[in-house]
């Protein structure tokens, strides 16, 4: 069977990751494979080191030219089944197969409708109606995705499921910790200070903003802690990133306060601070969260779909109200008053939650069983 896969990046984030695991863990004697994508980011050689020799395309905005490149590519390679990921790879690739006569099984990373402007989520909203009549099958990546979705009138439980993302928890604890790292920052003696970090694509949306409202409202009762911020910073983003660095210098947080940028070692650093803490103000089913679980870190996080289909109050981690700087300094304070039991008892449920809803096995399983139930359905 050949199968053709529809994103929009190669970028380091949860729409790549979770293409890549899918990809890393196929049977390619049963499975011909080919990617359609743009070469943005790191995953496009890694997607290469799979054997996989991807075709560059601009997915994320709307193009003739861009329709008529995918159409060819279709027509040549000829697959049996198209899976396609995101906004415009979604547009692209569900019309094309309907089109063509191909099943399209779509995967909804982050259903954030209600973000846009009125305008806009109305025809967003339309077209996406329009497009479920055209997918065999939808698959959204937690439960919170899936609720928000209610509002597509053609959705139902026959023609979607919920796909939990999930990772390898032996092969993350096993990574080393990125001390070196950490001391090359220069944020202090490592036995006085804690250290906060947060893995996260700088954009409006991730909430680094509350964050650092809230952290400044923290340092005054704790001098002591610290804080890292990882992940990359999309073109169009880029003034939002000088106003988060602006807020740093003119709180004289310079030295407290470090953005990382996009790190291969993101996870090795992860392992070597105390605390993780997500401000997100809108999330699909974030990857960070696991990684932070997995390496037995205590969670402070906003409480919205996402973050709450992963973190259930007092049993793995602090959920606090969304876009409250207050409640995040509560959070962080609440974070350094644990004791030893229950910092062991938040690693111990983290760990058991992962290995119960969010292995990457449980996520293959699930996603290959789809792919196998919508061929069949179309033989």
């Amino acid at each position: 069977m050949k199968l053709a896969i529809i994103s929009g990046t190669t970028a380091p984030g949860g729409g790549p990751r979770h293409i890549y695991s899918l990809l890393e863990k196929m049977d390619r004697k049963e499975w011909d494979i080919i990617v359609c994508t743009h070469n943005d980011g790191s995953y496009w050689n890694k997607l290469i080191a799979l054997g996989i020799t991807p075709y560059d395309l601009v997915l994320r905005k709307l193009s003739l030219s861009t329709f008529f490149k995918l159409f060819k590519i279709f027509r040549r390679e000829k697959p049996d089944l198209i899976h396609t990921h995101g906004k415009g790879p979604g547009l692209y690739g569900r019309l094309l197969g309907w089109m063509l006569g191909i099943p399209v099984v779509h995967t909804f990373h982050g259903f954030q409708h209600k973000l846009l402007p009125a305008i806009q989520r109305w025809f967003y909203l339309f077209v996406e109606n329009v497009l479920t009549l055209l997918t065999r099958h939808h698959i959204f990546v937690g439960n919170g995705e899936k609720n928000k979705a209610k509002v597509l009138m053609f959705l139902n439980d026959s023609n979607s499921s919920v796909v939990n993302n999930g990772i390898d928890l032996e092969s993350i604890q096993a990574l080393p910790a990125a001390e070196e790292v950490i001391a090359s920052l220069k944020l202090g003696p490592r036995e006085s200070i804690k250290i906060f970090g947060t893995l996260s694509r700088v954009s409006p949306e991730k909430g680094l903003d509350t964050l650092l409202q809230g952290f400044s409202e923290a340092i005054k009762v704790a001098p002591y802690i610290r804080l890292l911020i990882i992940g990359d910073c999309p073109d169009e983003h880029e003034k939002y990133i000088k106003t988060i660095k602006q807020y740093i210098r003119d709180n004289g947080l310079d030295d407290v306060v470090k953005i990382l940028g996009a790190r291969e070692d993101a996870l090795e650093i992860l392992k070597s601070i105390d605390f993780y803490i997500s401000p997100s103000r809108s999330e699909g089913l974030p990857y960070n969260l696991l990684e932070a679980l997995a390496v037995g870190k205590p969670v402070v996080a906003t409480d919205i779909p996402g973050n709450n289909d992963i973190i259930r109050k007092s049993a793995e981690g602090i959920l606090v109200p969304v876009n409250l700087a207050k409640t995040l300094a509560h959070g962080i304070l609440t974070l350094l008053e644990l004791g030893p039991e229950e910092r062991k008892a938040l690693q111990q449920n983290g760990e058991a939650r992962i290995r119960d809803q969010f292995s990457l096995g449980l996520m293959t399983e699930k996603t290959f069983s789809i792919y196998k139930k919508v061929l069949e359905g179309a033989s």
